[in-house]
């Protein structure tokens, strides 16, 4: 893409045309920052090429009808005070895009897909100022592990960039996670299938690209991003064990859950979502299990007890003000808990064997951000 400019001699004023010369995505890529488009006879008009509203579950990106051509995109809306169109761009394996807001889909999405393959999708850079990539498992459907919780039969890697990202497979839809670029670096995202068993697999990952000095970058050492002033985390394929023998929680996993500490606010409560079942990351499920009360004969562990699978949290007091004394939290209940220490961040901790954690969900645990007040002013 090349720019011309032209003086009209009889009107003197300066007109801004955008000429085609390589229809490639490449070339596309660097109209991010340039952002002028005509509007001919009558001078200069311009427009952001940023998110738009493409349809009720999908964003865009807002560009020229001729942009979302080359991006081999689908305009959706209208946008840009209608000069521009949202459109929605989709990937699938084996291609490569340096385009922001792009769609890696499974082969024929929304159908299930049952093939064997090894599936690649290349992220690069749109920009010379992106450090990072915020990855939306939209929908995000893999067979199951095996009982020993290790991704065998199908699974997720992340490789090419800055961040220690642990293997994934099972369900996943509605989690995030954040990657730095490695310097000049592509990210590459691999997804593997098996014949082995037959599943119902699908996926749609959002993949959004962040500026180094953007606010929405997580910090360094975060897989796992919040911002809000509650909310709720959960461990990576959490959910009903059903007929499974052994364990819904992956093996392998050590990384940190982030979340941004707002104005006014000084301290951080986790609790179990709900449900007796909502902390079950070691020991047997099946008989033992608990809110993680104080004093119930709940099945909580703390501490030094806590060697192959658990969360950390630092510095926690009990609600009702008490010391815990530890920061080391496992077994198959979770006492509420409160930290002051800053950053908020809990980490998630598991080994390579889930052998002995028999019907183990993972955990689901609620985050609700403390006002200051005096006494928590400082921390």
């Amino acid at each position: 893409m090349s720019l011309r400019l032209l003086v009209s001699s009889t009107t003197g004023f300066l007109i801004l045309f955008l000429i085609n010369t390589d229809a490639s995505l490449q070339s596309l890529s660097t109209l991010r920052t340039g952002k002028f488009f005509p509007f001919f006879g009558v001078g200069l008009v311009r427009f952001e090429n940023g998110p738009c509203g493409g349809n009720s579950t999908l964003e865009g990106t807002c560009y020229t009808r001729r942009q979302c051509a080359l991006a081999d995109g689908v305009g959706t809306a209208r946008c840009a005070n209608g000069i521009g169109v949202c459109c929605i761009i989709q990937r699938t394996c084996g291609e490569v895009s340096s385009l922001n807001n792009t769609y890696f889909v499974s082969p024929g999405y929304p159908n299930a897909y049952t093939n064997t393959s090894t599936c690649t999708f290349t992220i690069r850079k749109c920009g010379p100022d992106i450090c990072q990539v915020r990855i939306d498992f939209l929908t995000f459907n893999l067979a199951q592990p095996n009982e020993n919780g290790t991704c065998v039969t199908d699974a997720f890697y992340v490789t090419g960039g800055a961040s220690n990202v642990p293997i994934l497979c099972g369900e996943n839809s509605g989690q995030h996670i954040y990657v730095d670029f490695n310097m000049a670096n592509d990210i590459v995202l691999t997804i593997s299938t098996s014949a082995s068993t037959i599943a119902s697999r699908a996926w749609n990952i959002k993949i959004s690209q962040i500026g180094c000095n953007c606010p929405t970058r997580a910090p360094s050492g975060c897989l796992q991003y919040y911002t809000d002033l509650t909310g709720t985390v959960n461990s990576f394929n959490y959910g009903s064990a059903g007929s499974q023998t052994g364990t819904r929680q992956l093996v392998n996993e050590n990384y940190g859950v982030c979340v941004a500490m707002q104005a006014g606010y000084c301290g951080i409560t986790w609790m179990q979502s709900g449900g007796a079942y909502s902390f079950t990351v070691t020991n047997n499920t099946y008989t033992s299990v608990g809110d993680g009360t104080i004093g119930t004969g709940a099945s909580s562990v703390l501490g030094s007890n806590c060697t192959t699978d658990f969360v950390v949290i630092p510095a926690p007091i009990y609600i009702n003000g008490t010391l815990v004394n530890t920061d080391r939290f496992c077994g198959n209940g979770f006492p509420p808990v409160t930290s002051y220490s800053k950053p908020f961040v809990l980490t998630v901790v598991t080994n390579q064997n889930e052998v002995n954690d028999t019907g183990n969900r993972g955990f689901s645990l609620t985050y609700n951000q403390v006002p200051c007040t005096g006494a928590n002013l400082i921390g």
